[in-house]
């Protein structure tokens, strides 16, 4: 019985020291990090398990974009996107931007009828595409070569859209590991 509990006591011990790589860090806004929003999957993938998709745009970043709604988090098995809208004095002006995590889709696996024009976006390189079917402009950034972060913004004029598109990706960009 004295042997039993000291191999419980020996392995409660043992979980209390192991360590998670990483720091915590603060954003001035208050917001999150991407270190605070991601998770990694362990050393041998070299890959986010998890990233929070509306974590990646802090309060400033929402308020600079002009969104005038509060983000929904939706997440499946291989995807975690987040929505927000901007409402325009004039309905058919107003657009939403989208920002999705893939967490097994490569830059590559982007799927368009359009051209893509290769693009970097801080430390990340990524790609710019028109959606099909008249849906917005796309940023996609490569997150680790088996995953990526999209950036859409959503609305009637696509080609119009590349510019709202980039201006998000790029505060998007700062939060990624």
């Amino acid at each position: 019985m004295r042997r039993s509990w000291l191999i419980g006591v020996a392995l409660l011990v043992a979980g209390c020291t192991s360590q998670t790589p990483g720091s915590p860090t603060q954003v001035a806004d208050g917001g999150t990090s991407a270190a605070a929003s991601t998770t990694s999957a362990g050393p041998s993938s070299g890959r986010p398990a998890s990233i929070k998709s509306c974590s990646l745009l802090s309060a400033s970043d929402v308020q600079v974009l002009g969104i005038s709604t509060v983000g929904e988090e939706q997440e499946s098995k291989s995807r975690s996107s987040c929505l927000w809208r901007v409402e325009k004095p004039v309905a058919g002006n107003s657009y939403s931007i989208d920002v999705s995590f893939y967490k097994e889709r490569s830059l590559g696996e982007l799927v368009s009828d359009h051209e893509r024009t290769p693009v970097q976006v801080g430390e990340h390189k990524g790609v710019k595409v028109l959606g099909d079917m008249d849906s917005g402009c796309i940023i996609a950034l490569e997150v680790t070569a088996t995953s990526r972060v999209d950036v859409r913004a959503i609305g009637g004029d696509s080609a119009g859209l590349c510019g709202v598109a980039m201006a998000a990706a790029e505060r998007v960009e700062a939060r990624l590991p």
